[in-house]
């Protein structure tokens, strides 16, 4: 898997270079990683990174030096960096050469000057300390613990449980998260000790004095400074950086290629090619007749581009258990998937030739009212005061367990320390944040949803290919965050920008309504009732792209028999075995559907048995 991994001792350890070996261990991806690593002689440190050689080809840590930079990810203000820099080291300076000048300057300050999105590690050898650094959205993780052997962090959580430097026990917090929301909020993981670097943040750890200090360097919150013009100025404005971030997501000499749906958010970006559609690949992923297959290739035809369909037949259903695992392995356990389509679509990229693939991730910040599970509705829009806005979504929010008492579930231990820590969790994502409630919602979909399920998604397709996301883009997300939370609902935003790059792209009907890009609300109501209706009848053209809900009421209860029920699943003292079962017999029944609540167990014991 691609990213960065190390140790910083603290004093001389004889023992680092074998537990670097274990945590260097990434496994391989479908196209030969470039590895590097550099080993302190002394036993003091141990850094690596691993990567496909597109984003950052040079090595990194060949140069003897007392500052070593590891660098993972996009640096988009590079040049403008290089080019100010004193003493100066030209345009072409790498992202590293970058940083490092930056530190020797002015130490851990340089974060704030960065734009794009990255992680990056920096080791001082005559002061003795290492720094870590997210970006602001938090687009890269970076993982870490700290005990008294010293410091280890890798991009991959896995990784650090496999150098046997950090204890090896499951999080009671994060499994209340993952049955609660379906994915993990704040900085905790799976494993108990075990932290995700917050977004827009510097860790510091000392190697002599073991002292670890995190500070915010980029808040969010601050983003939201209201916008002072005119609407028309605020699309104008908007639809300048938006460009600017296609130019961006297209730097370098790569491969390009873009997932494109039935939906909106893809074909805003696929109208700003500015000329590169006949050198882009796209490409759908569905079943056969999906309203996505259809719609996507209507949209190629009009941009030119070269387009691809990945089917998803039933074998993928089949091999469901292996799929999972892997899933599971590349995301850490920390992303509950809605379609199981991830891996499979990773086996297709690796055939498609692309290098770098753009997605449509972040439009939804674009039409809040879609940007599930903070997403804008009546209630929120309604609300006085933010105070009214934790309460609402913890029932909103909680598909897997909302009418269940998880002590039923749990053995009375895990019951007690399960109890009530998902609510703890969304209060203190909340805490000292003063925003109306609409961007409160918008602020939790970027610093939890999108860092916390979103960004484990794209771990999952980084491990064959580069992924950028415009709509994820600093500067156009920066301006988009100005702008009143009204103008942020809806499909306004994406009509603009999408009729300023291709306008017969919104002539296309959109699969989520059946109805045509720019349609009225009149209109966009009558098709969707008729959209509905013809996707429950299976027709070709209308057909949702996975068949997952469908097998998951068929299949999933003997996968979860063999795994959930297993003795290596019970005798670890985690869950009843008869709570499991009343849930089990509950969904065979129809009762009640617990498939996504069994999902999410599935995937805490899968994990389990690949890392405790």
């Amino acid at each position: 898997m691609p990213g960065l991994f190390g140790i910083a001792a603290r004093g001389l350890d004889p023992t680092l270079d074998h537990a670097f070996e274990r945590l260097s261990g990434f496994e391989s991806a479908p196209r030969a990683l470039h590895r590097e690593r550099s080993v302190d002689v002394g036993g003091r440190w141990a850094l690596g990174r691993a990567h496909h050689g597109v984003l950052q080809p040079a090595p990194q840590l060949e140069r003897a030096t007392d500052v070593r930079v590891l660098f993972h990810g996009d640096l988009q203000n590079r040049r403008d960096l290089a080019r100010g820099a004193s003493p100066a080291i030209g345009p072409g300076a790498s992202a590293a050469d970058v940083v490092r000048s930056l530190y020797r300057s002015g130490g851990a300050a340089f974060a704030s000057r960065l734009r794009g999105s990255y992680c990056a590690a920096v080791l001082d050898d005559k002061s003795r300390t290492l720094t870590l650094v997210s970006d602001q959205l938090g687009s890269y993780p970076l993982y870490w613990t700290a005990t008294d052997h010293g410091l280890v962090f890798a991009s991959e959580l896995r990784a650090i449980l496999r150098s046997g430097i950090a204890p090896r026990a499951l999080n009671p917090a994060a499994v209340a998260d993952v049955l609660t929301y379906g994915f993990l909020l704040g900085t905790k993981t799976l494993a108990r000790g075990v932290q995700l670097l917050p977004p827009g943040c510097v860790l510091t750890y000392g190697l002599d004095s073991g002292d670890v200090s995190v500070s915010q360097y980029a808040n969010v919150a601050d983003r939201f400074e209201p916008w002072n013009g005119s609407q028309d100025a605020f699309y104008d404005a908007l639809t300048t950086e938006f460009r600017g971030a296609m130019e961006r997501a297209f730097d370098g000499d790569h491969a390009f290629g873009l997932a494109l749906s039935g939906g909106l958010d893809s074909r805003a970006l696929l109208s700003s090619m500015n000329g590169r559609a006949s050198a882009l690949t796209t490409y759908t992923l569905g079943v056969d007749g999906c309203a996505d297959q259809v719609i996507a290739q209507r949209l190629s035809s009009i941009a030119g581009t070269k387009h691809l369909f990945f089917e998803m037949n039933r074998q993928y259903l089949a091999d469901f258990i292996p799929n999972l695992e892997r899933m599971v392995w590349l995301t850490d356990g920390m992303y509950v998937s809605h379609g199981l389509t991830e891996v499979l679509a990773l086996q297709f990229l690796a055939t498609s030739g692309i290098r770098v693939l753009l997605r449509g991730h972040g439009g939804e910040l674009a039409k809040t009212d879609t940007a599930w599970p903070f997403h804008t509705d009546a209630r929120i829009r309604a609300m006085p005061h933010r105070s009214e806005v934790v309460p609402y979504l913890l029932g909103r929010m909680n598909y897997l367990s909302a009418d269940i008492n998880l002590r039923d579930v749990f053995t009375p231990d895990w019951g007690h320390d399960v109890a009530d820590r998902a609510r703890a969790s969304l209060e203190t994502s909340v805490r000292d944040v003063d925003l109306s409630p609409s961007d409160l919602c918008t602020y939790l979909y970027l610093t939890e949803h999108h860092r916390r399920s979103s960004v484990p998604s794209l771990e999952l397709f980084r491990d064959g290919v580069e992924i950028r996301t415009p709509f994820f883009d600093p500067d156009f997300m920066g301006l988009l965050l100005r702008a009143p939370a009204p103008w942020r609902e809806g499909v306004e935003i994406h009509r603009v920008l999408t009729n300023r790059g291709n306008p017969q792209l919104l002539r296309v009907r959109n699969s989520n309504t059946g109805a045509p890009g720019d349609a009225g609300p009149l209109v966009e109501a009558a098709l969707d009732k008729v959209n509905t209706a013809l996707r429950r009848l299976n027709v070709y053209g209308y057909r949702h792209y996975h068949q997952f809900d469908a097998w998951m009421r068929a299949e999933l209860l003997k996968h979860v028999e063999l795994v959930l029920l297993d003795r290596r699943a019970l005798d670890r003292g985690v869950y009843r075995e008869d709570g499991v079962q009343t849930l089990i017999d509950e969904t065979r029944s129809g009762t009640a559907d617990r498939s996504f609540l069994l999902l999410a167990l599935l995937i805490v014991e899968i994990w389990q048995r690949q890392n405790l």
